[in-house]
C-alpha cells in the first residue's frame, strides 16, 4: 500500500468518524465542522454534439448516402448534365447538312402592252408552278432537281400555239474533285459536334468523380471531427481527474495548495479546445450539407456519420496505376478528343488551298403541248393537246439537252488559305504536345498518390503503437504521482502526449481513406471504387451516310502524310 493511499484511507476514516457532544449543565462545547469532501471519482465529460445522438431530427448518413446525395442534388453536377444534353442536340443538328431542301413556286400572272408591230405581242396571261429538291452529298457532290411548268395564253406577235403548256425536268449535278472533295471535309461539323459530345461526357464523368470525392473528403473530415471531440473530452476528463488527485493530496497535506493551479490551467485550455471542436463539427456538417444541396429547412438537422473509419490494407503497383490512368483519365480523353478536332481542322485547311475543280453535269428534258393557232390542212380542225401531252414528251425522252463538263478555280497566289492551313497545323501541334504534357502531369499525380497512401498506411502502424504506449505511459506516471515520485506538470505532459497520440492515429486513419479516395480519382476509377454506376442520358446521333466512311478513298485526310515532320505551307 503507498503512502497516498495509506493518507488518503486515514483521511476518509477521520472524516467519518462521528462527532460526540458533550453536554453539561452550565458549558456548552461548539465543533468546527470539516471541510466538504473531495468526490471521489470524476464525472464524465459531456460536449454539445452528445445530444446529436439523441435527436429526433437528427440525419444519420452512410458514406455511400451521402455521395448518392450529393451526385443526385449537386447543383453543379446538374448544370453539367445541361451541358451535356444540349451537346446532344448540337450534334443532332449538325446532320442539318445534308437535309433535304425543296422548293416550289405558284404564280398567276397578266400583262398587257401597246405594241407597234404585229409581230409584237399585245399581252397575255400565265400560270407557273415549279418544284424542286437539292441536298449535299458526304463526297462534297451537290445535286438539283426542278420540275417546272406553266401555262401562257399570248395575244398577237405571230403565236401559233395559245394557250401553250411547257414542261421541263431539270437536272444539276456538281462534284467537287479538289477542293471540297471528301466524306471527311464534307462531314467535319458532324465529326466536331461528336468530339464536342464527347468531351461533354468526359467532362460529366469528370465532375461526377470530382463530386463523389468531394463527397467523402467532407464525410470524412466529419468523422474526423466528431471523433476529435470524443478525443478532446478524454482529454479533460484525465485533466480533471488529475485535478481531483491534486486535491485530495492538498487535503490530506500531501500536497501544496499552489499544485491545484497547474491541472486547472490544464482544464481551461483543454475546455477552449473542446469548443473549438465542437465548431469544426458544425463547419464540417455545412461544408456536407452544401455539397447535397439540402434545403435550408433542413440546415438545422445534425449529420450523425454512421460508418466509422475503414482501415483496409491495400496494395498498389505503381506502374499498373499509372497505366490505368492513362486509359481511364476523363481529361486525357478529352484532350484525346481535342486534338481529334485540332486534326480535323488542319486537314479541312490543307483541303483549302488547293484549286477548285469540280466536274458538272446538266440534263433538262422538255415538253410541249397546247391548241395550235394553225388550221391542220388536212381536217381543217386546228389540233389541240393538254398538259398531260408535254409531260410525257419530258419523260419520253423527246426534247433533251445536256452539257458536261469542268469548273476551275483558284486565287493567284491564294495568301489566305495557306497561312491559315499553316495556323491550323500549328494549332494541331500544339495540342498533340499538351497531350502529352498532361500525361506527365498524370503520371507524376498517380505516382505522388501512391506513395501518399503508402505513407499513411505506414503511419497508421507507427500512431497506433504511439498511441498504446502513450497510454501505458499515463497509467505509469500516475502511479508514480500516487507516491509522489514525479510532478503535476510531468503528468500533465504525459496527458497531453497521450492527447497528441490520439489524435495522430485518428489523422492517420482518416489521411489513409481520404488518400485512397485522391488516389482512385486520379486513376479514374473512384466511381468503380464505390461501386457507383451513372450513365450519361444517351443522346441521338441519326449516323446519316455513315457507310461513305468505310471508303478510304473517299477520305481527303488519307492523301495526307499526318505523322510526319510538319509540312512547309507558307503564304507567298
Amino acid at each position: 500500500m503507498t503512502a497516498v493511499r495509506r493518507l488518503l484511507i486515514a483521511y476518509m476514516a477521520v472524516a467519518a468518524m462521528p462527532l460526540g457532544a458533550q453536554t453539561r449543565p452550565t458549558t456548552t462545547q461548539t465543533t468546527t465542522p470539516a471541510p466538504s469532501a473531495t468526490p471521489r471519482a470524476t464525472a464524465p465529460v459531456s460536449a454539445e454534439t452528445d445530444q446529436d445522438l439523441d435527436s429526433p431530427r437528427a440525419l444519420r448518413l452512410s458514406l455511400k448516402e451521402a455521395i448518392v446525395g450529393t451526385i443526385s442534388s449537386n447543383l453543379g453536377i446538374n448544370v453539367q448534365r445541361l451541358d451535356y444534353a444540349q451537346a446532344g442536340q448540337n450534334l443532332r443538328g449538325s446532320y442539318g447538312v445534308y437535309d433535304f431542301f425543296s422548293t416550289a413556286r405558284l404564280l398567276q400572272g397578266s400583262s398587257e402592252d401597246p405594241t407597234i408591230s404585229q409581230f409584237q405581242s399585245s399581252g397575255g396571261k400565265s400560270t407557273i408552278f415549279d418544284v424542286g429538291v437539292s441536298q449535299l452529298l458526304p463526297t462534297g457532290a451537290s445535286y438539283t432537281l426542278a420540275f417546272n411548268n406553266s401555262r401562257a395564253t399570248t395575244i398577237g406577235g405571230g403565236t401559233t400555239v395559245s394557250p401553250a403548256y411547257r414542261s421541263s425536268l431539270s437536272l444539276d449535278f456538281n462534284q467537287p474533285l479538289l477542293r471540297d472533295f471528301g466524306a471527311d471535309i464534307t462531314s467535319r461539323g458532324i465529326t466536331i459536334a461528336r468530339n464536342t459530345l464527347g468531351i461533354n461526357e468526359q467532362q460529366f464523368r469528370l465532375v461526377l468523380m470530382q463530386q463523389t470525392d468531394a463527397a467523402t473528403q467532407a464525410y470524412l473530415n466529419l468523422v474526423y471531427a466528431r471523433e476529435n471531440v470524443d478525443v478532446v473530452k478524454q482529454t479533460l476528463f484525465l485533466a480533471r481527474d488529475q485535478a481531483r488527485i491534486t486535491q485530495i493530496r492538498i487535503d490530506v497535506g500531501a500536497s501544496a495548495p499552489l499544485d491545484i493551479l497547474q491541472p486547472r490551467v490544464q482544464i481551461s485550455t483543454t475546455e477552449e479546445s473542446l469548443i473549438t471542436s465542437v465548431a469544426v463539427v458544425r463547419g464540417a456538417e455545412d461544408q456536407l450539407r452544401a455539397l447535397m444541396h439540402l434545403p435550408p429547412s433542413e440546415w438545422d438537422r445534425p449529420i450523425i456519420p454512421t460508418d466509422n473509419i475503414r482501415y483496409t490494407p491495400v496494395s498498389l503497383d505503381m506502374q499498373e496505376a499509372v497505366q490505368r490512368a492513362y486509359q481511364q483519365r476523363p481529361e486525357l480523353h478529352q484532350q484525346d478528343l481535342t486534338t481529334a478536332t485540332r486534326r480535323l481542322q488542319y486537314v479541312y485547311a490543307r483541303n483549302q488551298v488547293l484549286p477548285r475543280v469540280d466536274f458538272a453535269i446538266n440534263y433538262n428534258p422538255a415538253g410541249l403541248a397546247g391548241r395550235s393557232l394553225v388550221l391542220d390542212p388536212v381536217t381543217g380542225r386546228a389540233n389541240s393537246t393538254g398538259p398531260g401531252d408535254a409531260i410525257n414528251q419530258v419523260f419520253g425522252g423527246d426534247f433533251t439537252s445536256w452539257t458536261v463538263g469542268f469548273n476551275f478555280a483558284m486565287p493567284i497566289r491564294n495568301i489566305g488559305a495557306k497561312a491559315e492551313a499553316k495556323r491550323a497545323e500549328l494549332d494541331w501541334r500544339a495540342n498533340q504536345t499538351i497531350e502529352e504534357q498532361l500525361k506527365e502531369t498524370v503520371a507524376l499525380e498517380v505516382r505522388g498518390n501512391v506513395r501518399t497512401v503508402d505513407t499513411f498506411l505506414k503511419q497508421i502502424a507507427a500512431t497506433k503503437a504511439a498511441r498504446e504506449a502513450a497510454e501505458q505511459n499515463v497509467e505509469a506516471e500516475r502511479k508514480r504521482y500516487e507516491n509522489g515520485m514525479v510532478t503535476n506538470f510531468e503528468v500533465l505532459q504525459i496527458q497531453e502526449q497521450l492527447a497528441d497520440a490520439r489524435v495522430r492515429e485518428l489523422l492517420a486513419l482518416v489521411g489513409y481513406n481520404k488518400a485512397l479516395s485522391t488516389y482512385y480519382l486520379s486513376t479514374g476509377d473512384l466511381l468503380d471504387y464505390f461501386n457507383i454506376k451513372v450513365e450519361a442520358p444517351p443522346q441521338d446521333d441519326p449516323r446519316i451516310f455513315s457507310s461513305f466512311d468505310r471508303y478510304n478513298w473517299l477520305q481527303y485526310s488519307n492523301r495526307l502524310d499526318l505523322e510526319g515532320k510538319p509540312h512547309d505551307i507558307e503564304p507567298q
